[in-house]
C-alpha cells in the first residue's frame, strides 16, 4: 500500500493548510480509482483543508477526512466519476468533516431517514427557536440531504453557510445564475412535496 501526497511539494505550504495523504488501497487491499485524486482532489485541495478547518478547527484533520472520502467514492462509483468529481469529494469530506465534528456516525445515520420523514422535518424547519443551536444544526443537515446530486447539497450547504451566488459559482466553475437558478428550483420542489397531502397506508 503506497500513499499519495498532495501537494508533492508539501514542504512549501502556507500557513492554514496541511498535506492530503491518500493510501492507494482500500482497507480490504483493493486499489483505488486514482481519478478521484487526480481530478476530484488536487484541483481542491487549498478548499478542503478550508472546510475541515471551519468545522472541526484542526486542518491537519484533512488527511483522515479525505482519505475517508476518496476511498469511499471510489467503492460506491468506481469508474464514474460524473461530470464534477471534485463538487463529489468535497460534498463527502464536508459530511464526513461533521460526523466527526458531532463526535460519529449519529448524524449520517439520521440523514438515512425516508424522505417521508425528511419532508415532515423540512416543513416544521421555520418553527426551531433560532436559540436552539443543535436542533438548528441538525434541521440544517437533514435539509441538505433532500437534495438530489452531490453538487446541488454543495449548493444548499455554502448557501446557508452565507456564501453569495458569486462565490459558490466561482467554487463549482459553473456560472453564478446557474448555480442560484439551481437552488430555486430545488426549493420549488421541495415545496410542491410539502404541500402534497400524502396517501393512507
Amino acid at each position: 500500500m503506497a500513499l499519495i501526497t498532495i501537494p508533492e511539494n508539501y514542504e512549501m505550504l502556507p500557513a492554514g493548510l496541511a498535506p492530503i495523504c491518500v493510501e492507494d488501497r482500500d482497507s480490504a487491499g483493493r486499489p483505488i480509482n486514482l481519478q478521484w485524486i487526480d481530478r476530484g482532489v488536487r484541483q481542491i485541495h487549498q478548499d478542503l483543508c478550508n472546510i475541515v478547518t471551519v468545522l472541526m478547527d484542526d486542518v491537519w484533520a484533512v488527511s483522515g477526512i479525505v482519505n475517508r472520502s476518496v476511498h469511499g467514492l471510489s467503492r460506491k462509483y468506481g469508474d464514474k466519476l460524473g461530470a464534477e468529481p471534485q463538487a463529489r469529494v468535497y460534498a463527502r469530506a464536508q459530511w464526513e468533516a461533521k460526523d466527526d465534528a458531532a463526535g460519529g456516525r449519529r448524524l449520517r445515520q439520521r440523514l438515512d431517514q425516508s424522505l417521508d420523514e425528511l419532508d415532515t422535518k423540512l416543513q416544521n424547519a421555520h418553527l426551531i427557536d433560532s436559540t436552539d443551536y443543535a436542533s438548528a444544526y441538525d434541521a440544517r443537515l437533514e435539509i441538505e440531504a433532500l437534495a438530489s446530486t452531490d453538487e446541488l447539497r454543495v449548493i444548499i450547504g455554502l448557501h446557508l453557510d452565507g456564501w453569495t451566488w458569486r462565490e459558490i459559482g466561482e467554487q463549482l466553475h459553473r456560472n453564478a445564475n446557474t448555480v442560484e437558478q439551481k437552488f430555486h428550483r430545488w426549493r420549488s420542489r421541495m415545496r410542491q412535496t410539502s404541500s402534497t397531502p400524502r396517501r393512507l397506508p
